[in-house]
């Protein structure tokens, strides 16, 4: 799929995978006409890949340039934890797996990787000057949304993820909306709630 709507990057792996998730994911691609139609810069705030190890699946990044800074986000009441890498002039990386012991029970991660891999891409974040504008516009062209926008108005971060994609018959992927104010991390309880939501899937 050629989309020159998409920012481009120099590491070939970091852009294929974008690529391969805007041209299997409904909602990024009506977001990406969307924003040719509105004008819209289309910034990719953050990739994430779902793993069954985050320090080996994230070798391959930090051999061309992404770094762990030491952010951690951690979730043992829903199983799972992540590390966040980054790299001047691209989208963060938001590496995610289930915890190895009980807690990793409760994890939706292992049964999605086993299905899909670690090779794609689970969802890619798209960073937007107004989330609630945004929303309104893609839902007019029939973009489904798994549920509220987590994080209130006038906040630092807020976030809403699509209703996902159907593959196998499983949720398979989502586009996220990030609105930012001044602010470049992570909420806890946001990642939280966008989690349990993620199994929401699209309408036929």
């Amino acid at each position: 799929m050629e989309n020159k709507a998409l920012p481009t990057y120099d590491d070939p792996t970091v852009q294929k995978m974008i690529e391969i998730f805007f041209d299997g994911n409904e909602a990024a691609r009506v977001y990406a006409d969307e924003c040719r139609k509105q004008g819209w810069p289309l910034v990719i705030d953050h990739i994430t890949i779902r793993c069954m190890n985050v320090d080996r699946r994230a070798e391959p990044f930090l051999k061309n340039g992404y770094r762990f800074e030491g952010e951690v986000v951690e979730y043992p009441d829903q199983g799972w934890w992540a590390k966040v890498y980054r790299r001047p002039g691209y989208p963060a990386l938001f590496v995610d797996q289930a915890y190895e012991d009980e807690r990793g029970r409760k994890s939706i991660i292992p049964a999605w990787v086993a299905r899909f891999s670690d090779q794609v891409l689970h969802h890619v974040a798209v960073r937007v000057q107004d989330i609630d504008q945004t929303i309104a516009a893609l839902k007019k062209r029939g973009v489904e949304f798994s549920g509220a926008v987590v994080g209130n108005k006038g906040t630092r971060l807020r976030q809403i993820f699509t209703a996902s994609e159907v593959r196998e018959g499983e949720a398979f992927s989502v586009l996220e909306l990030t609105e930012r104010n001044g602010y470049d991390g992570f909420y806890p309880e946001q990642a939280d709630s966008l989690m349990q939501s993620s199994t929401k899937t699209r309408s036929k």
